[in-house]
């Protein structure tokens, strides 16, 4: 069965790894503008089933051509690009699936999600899925805080954090900063009181004591997917169990999230375009982004993880809080992504952030390409049925995404 991977950066490299070691994919097309790195790519983790093309994310035309004959257009792009590789599906008939809704160069991740629900119809009509945020959060999250809600008699507060400790030598950039830098640029959706409202930047921050080795963390919040897609998703699949609150918050260490608070509230890395005195008009991201030195080639990278001298741990829990049998239950997941030398013993040049988003995507693209997942329109993990969220989850461990639960529930 063939599956087209539109966009070979970190997080094509992993998808294209696990697509290599799935049976029941036999025919992986890696598209991206750098086709030396989409050749890159399917040589190194194709497990000899891919190849390479050159592939225009924004051409909907290309990429329907592109995915004629495949079973599933998996989006490895950055957001901006979303609603255009839907079209494409639609225009050839594949089912598609994302890692994010995110946010564009003129939409907020809320409104982008808005945006790509507008197209429900079409793709139930054309009896496709559009499988949307199956990364580690949003994905691994909503499947989480899925089953946390379903579990709880009653649902009152979903409060998510993702905190990690990162350390290198050579500059590294573990993620988009683009799209990193204009999500902190953004002041955070919260759903409060029943109600959508914006939160100042780096607002809300408060210490969460995280599981041993991370012990006690800051976090703020931040622009993301969950809190759009959860009030509206979850009473809808599972009935009204009275949600009232929904965050997300990210951590680490404390200077790194003040220096980043600093250089947001600097405008150095706005979205939005300033008027230079020759009259040119930029978009500090842009020079931002273009200012910043490349990563290390992939073998330079591993040979550093391999030595322990570039270091990544994260965590990230999903706290359900409300009660069950009629006293105040709290039911906790946190899970836990490989470190960035385990994973380089395995994808030389990939990081612990490309592993942990990219392995959770590539489990729901095997479950689609298996048919397990019967959802026609547009769906997301929160609201795919248990048995196909569990199997998920047993997934998880097998690729070694370890994963502990606690429940909590008054007695007297």
């Amino acid at each position: 069965m063939k599956i087209l991977v539109v966009g070979a950066g970190m997080q094509g490299q992993v998808l294209t790894w696990n697509f290599g070691r799935c049976s029941q994919i036999t025919e992986i097309i890696v598209g991206d503008r750098d086709e030396a790195r989409a050749r890159f790519v399917a040589e190194q983790v194709g497990n000899g089933k891919a190849r390479a093309i050159f592939l225009d994310a924004k051409d909907v035309d290309a990429v329907a051509k592109a995915a004629k004959g495949a079973k599933l257009v998996m989006n490895a792009v950055i957001p901006e690009f979303n609603i255009a590789i839907m079209k494409a599906c639609l225009k050839a008939g594949i089912d598609y699936q994302d890692m994010a809704s995110g946010q564009t160069a003129s939409k907020t991740v809320d409104e982008v999600f808005l945006e790509q629900l507008e197209l429900a119809d079409d793709f139930r009509t054309a009896q496709l899925t559009a499988l949307l945020s199956t990364g580690m959060d949003p994905g691994v999250t909503n499947t989480f805080a899925a089953n946390g809600y379903e579990d709880l008699d009653k649902c009152f507060e979903i409060r998510i954090k993702d905190f990690s400790i990162f350390e290198s030598p050579v500059p590294l950039q573990v993620w988009s900063q683009e799209t990193y830098y204009t999500d902190c640029a953004q002041p955070p959706l919260l759903y409060e009181d029943g109600e959508f409202k914006r939160v100042e930047i780096f607002g809300r921050r408060e210490k969460y004591q995280f599981p041993e080795p991370f012990g006690i963390g800051s976090v703020i919040c931040h622009d993301h997917e969950e809190v759009s897609t959860l009030p509206r998703l979850l009473p809808k699949k599972f009935g009204d169990k009275g949600l009232r609150y929904v965050d997300f918050k990210m951590g680490g260490r404390e200077e790194g999230m003040d220096a980043e608070l600093a250089l947001v509230s600097s405008g150095l890395v706005s979205k939005h375009p300033i008027t230079l005195k020759d009259g040119t008009k930029v978009r500090p991201i842009d020079v931002y982004v273009a200012t910043l030195p490349p990563n290390p080639p992939p073998n330079e990278l591993a040979k550093l993880a391999l030595a322990g001298e570039i270091t990544d741990h994260g965590v990230v829990a999903v706290d359900c809080i409300g009660e069950k049998d009629g006293k105040p239950a709290t039911i906790t997941h946190y899970i836990f992504p490989p470190d960035i030398k385990w994973v380089n013993g395995r994808i030389p040049g990939a990081t612990s952030v490309s592993y942990g988003t990219s392995t959770p995507a590539a489990i729901y693209a095997e479950f689609m390409v298996r048919d397990m997942i019967k959802e026609k329109g547009i769906t997301a993990p929160e609201i795919l049925d248990r048995k196909v969220r569990d199997e998920f989850i047993l997934e998880l461990g097998r690729r070694n995404m370890r994963v502990t639960h606690r429940y909590e529930i008054q007695i007297n």
